[in-house]
């Protein structure tokens, strides 16, 4: 039951995979294939098969053929039918074992009354009911075009609301136009150096994050590092350091840096 939210192996639509092989009847072809989707545990215990009238147009067959199937399959014991629950696999149905008996998962350990590492947010905080309304409005109100590849920088409503937000949040004034949006810090690292379009030596912080760095240096960009202090990174170093002079850009943590907060 802890997976149930999902919904992806509780119930399936059009998308059942069976392949309608061996001789006989087209009618014996499919009672095989079910069959064999439950006894190899594709189809788990509990699943919801979809409409025979379904079923048979996705598949090309007269649907008294797939309703029969259907009953022949209740009959032997693989499937149940009730009204207004659809056609199940049966809960006894269980898929076979591996031969090979797994070893023993060891147990993990206890979690800690309070975890303190980075990365860890109150996942319990999510305001889940305002994301839920805010998408259902969105989707409601998205032009037909919205659902197509689009343009690669990103949904042009999304950069005009990117534009005010950095404008009053950030104090960044910028355009719709000058903004790129990506799926994630490093997917933007590898469009600025990857695709070559700033080019090394960089700057980064003394500490930082890790991962940044080897995506820098798998582009082969040369960094030097900048010192730190309560405050972050000390940019004055830029104009102070010679090794600095000849940097095209600085690498910052996002938000607060890593790992002081600073």
């Amino acid at each position: 039951m802890a997976d149930s939210w999902v919904n992806s192996a509780e119930r399936i639509g059009a998308d059942l995979h069976v392949e309608l092989a061996g001789s006989g009847s087209r009618r014996a072809a499919l009672i095989r294939a079910l069959r064999s989707a439950v006894q190899d545990g594709r189809l788990a215990p509990g699943t919801r098969l979809p409409p025979y009238r379904s079923l048979a147009a996705d598949l090309g067959l007269a649907r008294n053929t797939v309703a029969d199937a259907y009953a022949e399959l209740v009959a032997e014991g693989w499937l149940t039918a009730r009204q207004g629950s659809g056609t199940r696999v049966a809960p006894r149905a269980e898929p076979v074992r591996p031969a090979r008996v797994p070893k023993k998962v060891p147990r993990r350990a206890a979690a800690p009354a309070h975890n303190l590492m980075q990365g860890q947010p109150d996942a319990g905080s999510f305001p889940r009911g305002a994301w839920l309304s805010a998408a259902r409005r969105a989707l409601n109100a998205a032009p037909n075009e919205a659902f197509g590849p689009g343009d690669p920088q990103g949904r042009i409503e999304l950069r005009r609301a990117l534009a005010g937000y950095l404008a009053r949040v950030r104090g960044v004034r910028t355009t719709p136009d000058r903004i790129v949006v990506c799926s994630g810090f490093a997917h933007a690292l590898r469009l600025l150096y990857g695709g070559q379009v700033l080019r090394g030596p960089l700057a980064v912080e003394s500490y930082g994050l890790g991962f940044h760095r080897s995506l820098l240096a798998a582009a082969g960009v040369r960094t030097v590092p900048v010192g730190l202090d309560e405050q972050g990174a000390r940019v004055a170093e830029l104009a102070e350091r010679p090794e600095l002079k000849g940097v095209r850009a600085v690498l910052l943590t996002p938000a607060h840096q890593f790992p002081t907060g600073g």
